[in-house]
């Protein structure tokens, strides 16, 4: 005699793996861009899959502590005509809101490349002005700040193909360098 109980099992057996597998594509990174019709601007969005993540070294404040720069390269198509941005995030791993020079309006970065400096001019225009109402990658944590800063295909190709990448900040006639923590140089073209 058999039970209830054990007909249902190969039918749940089965609802399990069909969700895992959908699951698992779901999640395979893709090997290209991210495009999506962000549809409050009307703007065509294409987000770089490989953002880079400059990081610098706190000890000062706290074992562990990290101050980072996460640099996103974005395109936005507003009726054919397409404009580059750094879409970037200044954050840390501790709070530091209220410490002592911790003053943002004079806070300004660029990358260094083979000797190169690129400044990331921050835009006085909002996102949406831009043509992204949505933001198009997530911050990375809920104290981080947005810099969008513009630039153009021939600086990506030339980040591109550097040997040497870094960041700096510069405040009060102060450079403090980020290495790159994490990401490839190579793939900030992959916008196409």
């Amino acid at each position: 005699m058999t039970s209830d109980r054990s007909l249902s099992r190969p039918r749940h057996l089965a609802a399990v793996i069909i969700t895992l597998a959908v699951g698992a594509c779901a999640s395979t990174p893709s090997d290209g861009p991210r495009q999506y019709l962000d549809e409050k601007s009307a703007a065509t969005v294409t987000v770089a899959r490989d953002p880079l993540v400059f990081a610098r070294e706190r000890p000062e404040l706290a074992v562990h502590a990290r101050d980072y720069l996460t640099l996103v390269p974005i395109d936005v198509n507003r009726m054919g005509k397409h404009v580059l941005y750094f879409y970037c995030f200044v954050w840390s791993t501790i709070d530091k809101r209220g410490a002592p020079g911790s003053d943002e309006a004079t806070l300004q970065f660029e990358i260094v490349a083979d000797g190169r400096r690129i400044p990331l001019v921050p835009l006085k225009a909002t996102p949406r002005e831009l043509g992204l109402a949505e933001p198009p990658v997530s911050a990375p944590s809920g104290s981080a700040r947005l810099l969008i800063a513009q630039t153009d295909r021939q600086t990506l190709a030339f980040l591109a193909t550097a040997g040497a990448i870094h960041a700096a900040e510069l405040r009060g006639g102060v450079s403090e360098s980020y290495e790159l923590w994490s990401g490839n140089p190579g793939s900030l073209l992959a916008l196409r």
